[in-house]
């Protein structure tokens, strides 16, 4: 496989990334430019992203202030110059038939589908990348870049989006690696929770008791069972749980914030 000759701008967002930010760079060398925007890195991610752009790699390493997950997404794709656009975190890599399918999907020519979802497999502390046999997430990572844009109102679980056709890229995956502890996780879940409920007070979305009864279950059972996690073992328990956790504590710091807006408090969500 050629390097750096796929049509594709690889998007990465990045801050103190120095452990993950290599094994990512590595994967798309097959993209004809590497955008990296950087917010503020203190670890070495930025003397990381510079040894490889003097290896050779056709990186183009943008400082940008944090100006929140959206936001940072369209100013990464405002500098990208190719014709389609791989969004790619640090912390996850394309394997080696993934980036043989994006070769083929980009460079064939045809104009009908606008963007392409790719499977990714997580890895699973404790345990390693998921059974193979789980039924990975589909997300939405390759697109073209004049079609494309972002959402702006969403503060977590932001997306490129793109109008007309979308496929789903059949061979390969994306493999999202980043070991984390529990102690970890729950503090993820905590922020992005809060930032979800912020977005949900500002659009005036409503607590429901019923969701914060069954949507917990609902989610552990999806993952659970439904995406077979339990192939897992244990771990594959533990990583449902905490997508338990996150349904429960987002509706009830929702009722939280709607009960402190109706008293008169100016109490953010998880403060």
């Amino acid at each position: 496989m050629s390097r750096f000759q796929a049509p594709v701008s690889a998007l990465i967002i990045c801050k103190n990334e120095v452990g993950m930010i290599a094994d990512c760079l590595e994967s798309v060398d097959f993209c004809a430019e590497i955008v990296v925007v950087d917010s503020g890195s203190t670890d070495g991610t930025l003397e990381c992203i510079e040894s490889f752009a003097a290896k050779g790699f056709p990186i183009r390493l943008i400082r940008n202030e944090w100006p929140g997950f959206p936001q940072q997404r369209l100013f990464a794709l405002t500098h990208a110059t190719q014709p389609w656009c791989l969004s790619i975190d640090a912390d996850e890599r394309v394997d080696t038939e993934l980036k043989q399918s994006i070769m083929e999907a980009t460079q064939k020519g045809d104009d009908a589908v606008n963007g392409w979802y790719v499977r990714r497999r997580d890895w699973i502390n404790g345990y390693g990348y998921a059974h193979r046999w789980v039924a990975h997430n589909r997300i939405f990572r390759l697109f073209r870049r004049d079609k494309a844009s972002v959402d702006l109102s969403r503060r977590v679980h932001e997306t490129y989006k793109v109008p007309g056709e979308t496929a789903l890229i059949q061979k390969g995956t994306l493999l999202h690696r980043r070991p984390t502890s529990v102690a970890n996780e729950l503090s993820r879940t905590n922020a992005y929770s809060s930032l979800k409920v912020e977005a949900q007070m500002e659009q005036g979305d409503e607590p429901s008791m019923s969701r914060l009864v069954f949507s917990p279950w609902v989610n552990f059972l999806k993952f659970y069972v439904g995406k077979r996690y339990f192939l897992c073992g244990r771990h594959g328990y533990v990583h449902s749980a905490m997508v338990f956790l996150y349904s429960y504590v987002t509706e009830a710091k929702l009722f939280e914030a709607r009960d402190s807006s109706s008293n008169g408090s100016s109490v953010k969500a998880g403060e």
